[in-house]
């Protein structure tokens, strides 16, 4: 019988890659369901937590299983900056913005924690890349996931968007590392 549980994101392009990655590895024990629900989330650099309280209150919401997560860039000359801010300054400035405001130092980071969820268990998972920012030649990012055309991890010569769906991916896919400590969790709990 397959667990039923619920990604809680707004993101089509983030649960379609959590629900291609779980079905190429647990296919057969997880039934993966998106949850678009209207989450707070709560003003604060700490990542982690604003994972944590979305799956409490996805999971209040629901009573079943939940997975969550909450990911930002990290911008390696500016201290912690900008994390959990990722999207308002997206918005903000823009991508010529980003380029401006790093100038040389390219350097940077993707970090993500992964919350489940469920009536006896509240697990945190953790998933980091580090890379750099680019200038490329097109914006060919998938929807929802704007950062992908402008990353590129450390050990590879390509963005995210060009590795995503390749083998490379599942090496520097931040949310996949997170996701393989997850399903180790969930497979030694059964």
């Amino acid at each position: 019988m397959k667990k039923e549980i619920f990604y809680a994101t707004s993101n089509p392009g983030k649960f379609d890659e959590v629900n291609r990655f779980l079905k190429s590895h647990v296919s057969s024990s997880i039934n993966l369901k998106q949850f678009d629900g209207d989450l707070f989330e709560h003003q604060t650099t700490d990542a982690k937590a604003i994972a944590i309280s979305k799956a409490k209150q996805a999971f209040e919401i629901l009573k079943k299983p939940v997975l969550v997560d909450d990911a930002g860039i990290y911008f390696k000359c500016f201290n912690n900056f900008p994390g959990t801010m990722t999207k308002f300054i997206l918005r903000g400035i823009g991508f010529e913005g980003v380029f401006s405001l790093l100038g040389k130092n390219m350097e940077a980071y993707f970090l993500l924690y992964m919350v489940y969820i469920d009536e006896n268990n509240l697990e945190v998972f953790e998933g980091r890349c580090d890379g750099k920012i680019v200038k490329p030649s097109n914006f060919d990012a998938p929807k929802g996931l704007p950062w992908d055309a402008i990353f590129v991890p450390d050990g590879s010569d390509k963005t995210y968007s060009q590795i995503r769906g390749s083998e490379d991916e599942k090496e520097f896919a931040y949310r996949l590392m997170a996701l393989k400590k997850f399903i180790k969790w969930l497979q030694s709990q059964s």
